[in-house]
């Protein structure tokens, strides 16, 4: 039997792009091999061997990154990563979301800003050209392996090396449909995870692998030092790139944070996750590396610990990527990756980087100079010091927990019945310890900043120091007790960091003030400080200060436990709710595509019960891809000056989650068929009477509204409280397609009753169009036909037609035919549609239920002012109407919601952006000063 030979495959695009890996993978190779040499020999070829080599491998990996965009773009499913991240229906902008999605996409991300920063370097770092470009083109060779997918025959089974995203799908699946030549018409791709269809998806991840990417930099300056045994220059030209990346990464951690906040129902910004620790803890030592860099450049002296900083910065992050794509944290993080066998690659990528780096500074340790006196108690360095130790202790903390994962695995190795620790409050865990962290390097940060370097002139300066320090604590006292008038502390240790942020706020803002016009070389510092200080004070009143509207002690609901009642509440459309002082509404719902959007009422209310303020907010709910169920809840958020009023849906009914729990109800009820004449009144009990009141042809139903049919037609029934004395109107309809029927049944949840039409006997008020038999008529405006005893008039043609299954198309020439029907007795009117459109003749038509007339307008013959029509005729009693009802139904028009106040937000997010703009800023003004270093 010879091979199958596939239709419509591009595998000359997979062949190229994995070409182009081989290219890259060799190309780096050669790339390290030639810096590697040039900085043994000096040989100037070795240096341009260098600088091609990792030209092309740049090339080679944007080739990749464009061909995986051609082929996501063109929807090719016959590659399995296309397969696995985009469909037919995702939105183009979120093409490079999808691409970044999967591991294979966001390592060539990675890569490409790798390639980017060495370009750069290539012009920027000069005579260290050689060993940062050495550094970086190592790196490349080990992630390019991440995609390489390649298999080295060792053992049974082979050594897989890397997972090639231009692999073909029918090769990493051996389903039955790939004996199918024409399998690509059979198959869909899965799509975009609806959790990541938002714009933060598309705009989070390349800023963050831009941090990520550029901590390579400042280590890889470092090993330069090293490597040529110099002390000082390194520290020129990498200071304004460890702002940078100080900056970015920090940067990516903030994006990270809205993204959580405005997109992710958990209702905060920071949740202490392993994923976000790890890079928190790289964003930590690095700073710390910062301010240890800063005042080795400003005395002009060396150190050992400024190596130690960015090594282990570096190598943290990679061991942030080992956490997230190995698979260890699948139970304990929502934002980590399968594993996909790389574990080993990961691990030596950790390894090499951290060996690599500590052997050489190892090797030089005997190289750094001894100094001689250490540094005064009341010098700026000292107290920086002292800071940066502290933020490496903090990073320790954090690692060291976010790691109990790899820990309980690796001594499980060792002892099978050991269970492994497990922390199963993180935010308790981790700001127990934190807070303390918090408090002394704002207090640091506050006092450090109006020292002198090397403590000069302390003897003449103390007095005034001393001076300022008390003022600035007595205003910061006085501050922290106007903010407890706004906010509740709680706790003493939680009196003292607002203090601590108030502190740095004031000193740093007054030194920011008196220094700005003299362009002191720490006014940058001073802002980011001063922004440290107001996060502290976001994070107390957000954070500490959330208070929730949704929390209604005396309203209870079987989907609560004692939790969720102090935090969310029920709402039952149409509604309203008091709660926390606020009347909360649950107005609709809409299903716009994907997207299930509630649309929510809030009214705030004095003592009095008057309304102060009212909004509404309209988070959302997305179904999965093949709509099957619900698979993801967004937020929505009224924004002001002093707070934030957050609001997700947490919970809707089983019925609406997913089809399989709305089919699982469906099956549990039990329906009783009812015949009924109308206007006459069926009493179920003694709560409530069903009333039939007419028969209609065109149902206002929503659900009916929302599709196409052929016809359709539905009941108008009244449902009596008898106990309350009120009156519920529903319209139970039935739509039809050829010789499919469709149901839309009305669901009345106070009474826990469905109603829906009884598909049997649906025939004798409505045939399917394959069982009709239509008689063709030809008149002219103004004359009328008899049917089977029904005067069917041509009153005329409309040029505007209005047909809920007809939409106006550019080029349609479209007519309805104005026809009444009558039979001595009442008189209605339909109107069929004619529509050409690209030469092709349509029509559209209209059903009488009131007369069982199906009515088609065919055709026009222009010359003789000649319409042809087509009716067909059914029997219909319109006397009679045929309905099920089934009893005990559980409510399907609620909502679980969780709203909640965070004041002072705005202070988080304004001292965040303080903090990374001073980094920006103070880089910015580097860059500008060593370009000719």
């Amino acid at each position: 039997m010879g091979e199958i030979q596939y239709n419509g495959e591009h595998v000359w695009l997979g062949i190229i792009g994995h070409i182009a890996i081989i290219i890259a993978f060799v190309s780096a190779i050669l790339a390290a091999f030639s810096y590697f040499n040039h900085i043994r020999t000096k040989d100037v070829a070795w240096q341009k061997l260098g600088r091609l080599s990792f030209n092309i491998h740049g090339a080679s990996i944007f080739t990749v990154i464009g061909l995986i965009a051609y082929v996501m773009y063109h929807h090719m499913y016959e590659f399995a990563y296309v397969f696995d991240h985009v469909s037919d229906d995702l939105p183009l902008k979120y093409i490079l979301s999808a691409f970044w999605e999967g591991q294979e996409g966001s390592f060539l991300l990675w890569m490409f800003w790798h390639i980017v920063l060495g370009v750069l370097l290539i012009a920027y770092s000069k005579d260290y050209e050689a060993p940062v470009i050495l550094v970086i083109a190592l790196a490349e060779v080990i992630l390019t392996t991440m995609i390489l997918g390649i298999y080295i025959p060792l053992g049974t089974e082979g050594l897989k090396v890397g997972s090639n995203p231009m692999a073909l799908l029918r090769h990493m699946n051996e389903a039955p449909i790939f004996q199918n030549a024409d399998y690509l018409s059979l198959i869909k791709g899965r799509g975009l995870n609806p959790l990541l269809q938002n714009y933060w998806m598309t705009i989070h991840p390349p800023i963050t692998f831009l941090g990520f990417a550029s901590t390579i930099v400042p280590y890889a300056f470092a090993l330069g030092g090293l490597i040529k045994n110099d002390q000082k220059i390194w520290l020129e030209k990498s200071y304004p790139w460890v702002l940078f990346s100080a900056g970015m990464l920090g940067t990516g951690i903030l994006m990270g944070s809205l993204w959580a906040y405005e997109a992710l129902t958990f209702g905060g910004y920071w949740a202490w996750d392993p994923v976000e620790n790890a890079s928190l803890v790289a964003w930590l030592t690095l700073v710390a590396g910062l301010h240890i860099h800063l005042i080795i450049r400003h005395n002009h002296q060396t150190g050992k610990s400024i190596y130690f900083y960015y090594i282990i910065t570096f190598v943290l992050v990679l061991y942030s990527t080992y956490l997230t794509r190995s698979g260890v944290l699948g139970d304990t993080s929502a934002h980590a990756f399968t594993n996909m066998g790389l574990d080993i690659q990961l691990i030596f990528l950790v390894g090499f980087f951290l060996i690599f780096g500590l052997y050489w500074w190892i090797k030089r340790w005997h190289n750094f100079p001894v100094k001689s006196e250490d540094e005064a108690l009341y010098s700026r360095e000292f107290w920086i010091s002292i800071g940066s130790l502290v933020l490496l202790f903090s990073a320790f903390l954090i690692i060291v927990s976010t790691s109990l994962p790899v820990i309980n695995k690796v001594i499980t190795i060792f002892d099978s019945s050991y269970n492994g620790r497990v922390i199963n409050d993180p935010i308790q865990h981790y700001n127990k310890y934190q807070i303390w962290v918090a408090i002394i390097v704002s207090i640091l940060s506050a006092a450090a900043i109006h020292l002198r370097y090397l403590g000069i002139n302390w003897s003449m300066m103390q007095k005034k120091y001393w001076t300022s320090i008390a003022m600035y604590v007595v205003i910061s006292i006085g501050f922290t007790f106007l903010v407890s008038t706004w906010l509740d502390y709680f706790h003493w240790t939680y009196t003292l960091l607002t203090f601590s942020g108030v502190f740095t706020v004031v000193s740093n803002g007054h030194y920011l003030i008196n220094r700005v016009r003299q362009s002191s070389k720490v006014v940058f510092s001073a802002l980011s400080h001063m922004g440290f200080g107001l996060m502290i004070i976001g994070i107390i009143g957000s954070a500490l200060n959330q208070k929730f509207i949704s929390s209604n002690p005396f309203i209870f609901s079987e989907v609560f436990n004692e939790t969720d009642v102090q935090k969310y509440v029920q709402l039952i459309k149409g509604k309203p709710l008091f709660s926390q002082n606020h009347l909360l509404t649950y107005v609709s719902d809409t299903l716009i595509g994907r997207e299930r959007i509630y649309t929510l009422d809030f009214k705030e209310m004095d003592a009095n019960m008057q309304v102060k303020h009212q909004f509404q907010l309209h988070p959302n709910a997305v179904y999965a891809n093949d709509m099957s169920k619900i698979a993801a809840y967004n937020p929505d958020t009224k924004h002001t000056i002093s707070k934030d009023i957050f609001t997700a849906v947490v919970a809707v009914p089983p019925s609406i989650e997913s089809v399989e729990k709305s089919k699982e109800i469906e099956s549990n009820l039990k329906y009783q068929t009812y015949e009924m004449t109308i206007g006459d009144t069926l009493r179920i009990n003694d709560t409530y009477s069903i009333v039939p009141l007419q028969i209609i042809s065109n149902p206002k139903n929503s659900e009916f509204s929302q599709h196409s049919h052929d016809a359709g037609f539905g009941i108008d029934m009244a449902i009596v409280d008898t106990k309350h004395d009120t009156v519920y109107f529903v319209q139970p309809a039935m739509g039809i397609d050829g010789a499919l029927l469709y149901q839309y049944p009305a669901v009345i949840n106070d009474f826990g009753i469905i109603l829906k039409l009884n598909e049997e006997k649906s025939s004798l008020l409505f045939s399917p169009e394959s069982s009709l038999n239509y008689t063709e008529y030809n008149i002219k405006v103004g004359e009328h036909i008899t049917v089977n005893g029904i005067t069917m008039s041509f009153k005329g043609v409309n040029s505007n037609p209005q047909h809920k299954n007809y939409k106006r198309e550019n080029g349609d020439i479209a007519l309805s035919a104005i026809v009444e029907l009558n039979d001595g007795q009442k008189s209605v009117f339909v109107e069929p549609v004619f529509i050409v459109r690209n030469k092709q003749i349509h029509s559209l038509k209209d059903f009488s239920p009131e007369f069982g007339t199906h009515v088609r307008f065919s055709n026009i013959d222009p010359n003789k002012e000649i319409f042809t029509f087509k009716v067909a005729i059914q029997s219909v009693n319109q006397d009679k109407v045929y309905f099920d009802l089934a009893k005990d139904v559980p409510r399907n028009d609620y909502i679980i919601v969780m709203a909640s106040v965070f004041p002072g937000i705005n202070l988080f997010w304004l001292g965040t952006i303080l903090m990374m703009m001073g980094l920006f800023l103070a880089s910015g003004k580097k860059f500008l000063k060593i370009k000719n270093l």
